[in-house]
């Protein structure tokens, strides 16, 4: 790592202990070595800086919405972080591939499976983007909830740190190895991934999930799958 992407991570770890009260011990269940997806909701800017500088020292590399290379202090950010820019409206063939690079290097690849920004930090739909890379790796998911950014505002003019809630779930995978997924296979995979991050939040905040009922068909936790195989 190089020193100057060392004194930006440690900036920023201080700037988010000084706005905000949260476990960071939940980053702790974040599996060690990749190759695996992060799954993680998206309801602020700071989400994916906060996982990325306190995941560390492990090589995570997330997509981001393209214009955020227009600006000249957040296209120094992000590509200091290498991250993948990507057309929220059409996820083309290079920003898969890119995303395709990060697994194989064993590596970790974060992706906000909603595409957007939650407003009021209730999930929106998944988009079937998300499913067709985590079939086609077949690599471990790891599910990650985080909310409360939305009271940051509020909580500064009191001079106020803001609490956040961060929940990491067990590992997942795929069942179906192999095989092909049609349009609507790959948008029942994204909803049932979507209602993995659901599972670590309040009802509440369920938003496009709060209708569904969590059964898991195409997906099975790791240590379920471990625990049901046959011994010698």
């Amino acid at each position: 790592m190089t020193m100057k992407k060392r004194l930006v991570n440690a900036l920023m770890r201080t700037i988010f202990r000084m706005l905000f009260k949260m476990d960071r011990n939940e980053f702790s269940k974040v599996p060690t070595d990749g190759p695996f997806i992060i799954l993680a909701n998206h309801t602020s800017a700071l989400d994916g800086p906060l996982m990325y500088v306190f995941l560390q020292p492990r090589q995570m590399i997330a997509m981001a919405k393209k214009e955020l290379w227009d600006h000249a202090f957040t296209r120094f950010i992000m590509n200091l972080w290498n991250l993948i820019p990507v057309d929220r409206e059409n996820m083309g063939r290079e920003t898969m591939q890119q995303c395709f690079a990060v697994l194989d290097r064993n590596e970790i690849l974060a992706i906000a499976p909603e595409g957007t920004r939650s407003r009021d930090d209730a999930l929106q739909e998944g988009k079937a983007g998300v499913a067709f890379i985590a079939h086609k790796k077949q690599v471990p998911m790891v599910p990650i909830a985080i909310w409360g950014f939305n009271q940051l505002g509020h909580n500064l003019k009191r001079l106020r740190r803001t609490p956040l809630t961060i929940r990491v779930g067990e590992p997942f995978e795929i069942v179906q190895q192999g095989g092909r997924l049609d349009a609507a296979g790959r948008q029942q995979l994204a909803d049932e991934i979507m209602l993995r991050l659901a599972e670590l939040m309040p009802q509440e905040l369920w938003g496009h999930y709060a209708a569904f009922q969590p059964q898991f068909t195409l997906t099975d936790t790791i240590s379920r799958r471990r625990s049901n195989e046959p011994r010698d």
